[in-house]
């Protein structure tokens, strides 16, 4: 009793099924659907086989519901019946028990999942780390993703390759655990085993601060009316917890010998291309030699690319450019490798296949080779004709050549200098200029630094007139502005207000952190308090969920008011005092 259970129902077609709707579920006295929602998306596919290609594209609608039972005992969920193009299609019915134990879920889970946990040494997978937080649990992670990477950073160590995919980009979603809904927060990882034998990887901590709301009494009358109220009558008190990822235990196999002559390492599918321009040219000049080789893997599990030798051939050094793309099933490996090559005889020189061997651990793994076919190039007579080819010059000869190159400047006069400059004119001219210049410098520093200090006190000073400006036109803007919205930009309007009267960056600090601050700099103490107490609040609002009306919406802009105005009238009594 009082699970909620996911059920997903998937339509597939091949054809345009025009407007579809969500299969309606009828009342009944068993369960109660709480929420249903209908979802499309389309899967394409290009397909090319002797030169034919085939394209197949299909249309994929989900449908979701939630249900939870209202009594104990069997209930059936019914079929699904949906009508595309004048075809019924319909789902089996499904049968449900519902017993007395009452579910209890955690408030926050962390969860650590592999693709495979048999893999090749080398092989790529996906390991995805998720955070769950119940939805109804009033709880603040946003700061445990950065240390909890810190520890599987750690806990993977030496013997894998890990690389974040997408950066650091986190992802939402919504799943049903244990029959409650979660709100879902997970990156992946692209991981490479590096060592072969049982791995297993330890539970990883997960800190995170469970909220609780509390109360404190005012000495200010203004603010005992302030807080009297329930919206205001309860603080946010965070309280630090601690939950315990999953262990992995992995099966890391080693690649099965004797490997074949010429394989360097590679483990995953790979394909290679093969092609050369210009197809006719004449000997001594330069056939450009391009190959690109693809594989799904990171770029430091690539290993060496070679061709072989081509008679009457000077083959230079490549370019090579490298390439890793990341996409959800891991990351993804381009190299391409620019060849020159210059042929020495007139004939017919071909490029034998370019063969490359791998290991492809798909289908209980096996030693294949990717390879190119033959390229052949029409080299006709060079320059000269008929004459007998002359020989030309390798490479290192070519770099010899150019170390032995010389320029000689031409066309300078040498000119007779005098052993005294100082008994020229210009001497003097020259002598003063460097203490002119370090008196311009200092004077123009110290007209910098009296601009600086003036446009800081003019922004000190209009401080308040333009945070009271804000508040008046997000007042105007009434009940348009969604409550997390709204709240986000009182706390902004009061963070850009401390930052622009006292001088310092309030953004991203915390209470704390803000109150000490504020005390440096001889605020008053009680209006210092009141006012961490009021962010407290909008907190428990914006995070803690807290009940929100247009009554508060209003109270909230007024008392944000009466705090600019206090804290700019202790700011006046204070430079009097001084």
């Amino acid at each position: 009793m009082g699970e909620q259970v996911l059920i997903t129902a998937q339509l597939v077609t091949g054809k345009n099924p025009g407007a579809v709707t969500t299969p309606s579920v009828a009342a009944n006295e068993m369960f109660s659907v709480l929420r249903s929602d209908q979802r499309q998306s389309s899967n394409s596919s290009i397909q090319m086989i002797n030169g034919q290609v085939s394209q197949k594209t299909e249309i994929i609608f989900n449908f979701t519901y939630i249900i939870t039972p209202k009594s104990t005992g069997s209930f059936t969920f019914p079929s699904l019946v949906t009508d595309v193009n004048g075809t019924k299609y319909q789902t089996d019915a499904i049968v449900f028990t519902v017993s007395n134990e009452q579910v209890k879920n955690a408030d926050l889970r962390a969860i650590l999942q592999f693709g495979k946990k048999s893999l090749f040494v080398g092989e790529q997978t996906i390991l995805t780390f998720k955070l769950a937080q119940r939805a109804t649990a009033s709880i603040d992670f946003k700061n445990s993703f950065m240390p909890a990477l810190e520890k599987i950073d750690q806990a993977f160590g030496s013997s894998f390759a890990l690389t974040k995919l997408f950066t650091n980009q986190v992802t939402s979603t919504t799943e049903m655990i244990d029959g409650e809904t979660y709100k879902v927060f997970f990156l992946q990882f692209a991981v490479v085993p590096l060592n072969a034998g049982k791995i297993t990887i330890p539970s990883i901590p997960v800190e995170y601060n469970e909220l609780h709301q509390s109360r404190r009494r005012r000495v200010d009358p203004f603010f005992d009316d302030f807080f009297s109220s329930d919206f205001f009558g309860s603080g946010v008190e965070a309280v630090g917890k601690t939950t315990m990822s999953n262990s992995l235990t992995l099966d890391i196999k080693p690649l099965p010998t004797p490997a074949p002559a010429g394989f360097s390492g590679s483990v995953g599918k790979f394909s290679l291309t093969a092609e050369a321009s210009p197809a006719t040219i004449p000997a001594g000049e330069a056939v450009t030699l391009k190959i690109g080789l693809r594989g799904n893997t990171r770029p430091g599990s690539v290993g060496e690319l070679t061709i072989p030798k081509i008679d009457e051939c000077e083959i230079f050094k490549p370019e090579r450019q490298i390439h890793a793309d990341t996409t959800p099933n891991g990351i993804s490996t381009r190299q391409t490798y620019k060849y020159l090559l210059i042929p020495r005889q007139e004939g017919t020189m071909t490029i034998p296949s370019i063969e490359y061997s791998y290991f492809d651990p798909s289908d209980g793994g096996s030693y294949k080779t990717a390879g190119s076919k033959p390229i052949v190039i029409n080299v006709t007579a060079g320059k000269e004709g008929s004459k007998p080819q002359t020989r030309y010059l390798t490479q290192e000869e070519i770099r010899e050549v150019g170390q032995d190159i010389r320029y000689i400047k031409t066309g300078v006069k040498i000119k007779n200098q005098s052993r005294f400059p100082h008994r020229n004119p210009l001497f003097f001219v020259v002598l003063p200029l460097p203490f002119i210049l370090f008196i311009f410098s200092v004077l123009y520093r110290v007209q910098a630094s009296r601009k600086e200090l003036t446009v800081e006190r003019n922004i000190r000073k209009k401080a308040s007139s333009l945070g009271q400006r804000r508040l008046t036109q997000l007042k105007k803007q009434g009940s348009n502005l969604p409550a997390p919205q709204f709240l986000g930009k009182i706390a902004e309007i009061l963070e850009h207000f401390i930052s622009q009267k006292f001088g310092f960056a309030a953004t991203g600090r915390t209470l704390d952190e803000l109150k000490c601050e504020l005390q440096m700099r001889t605020t008053n103490a009680e209006t210092i308090s009141d006012l961490a107490s009021f962010m407290e609040m909008l907190d428990s609002y914006r995070f803690g969920g807290a009940t929100f009306n247009d009554t508060s919406r209003a109270t909230i802009i007024e008392k944000a008011g009466v705090f600019l105005s206090k804290i700019e009238k202790d700011s006046i009594k204070e430079k009097k005092t001084v």
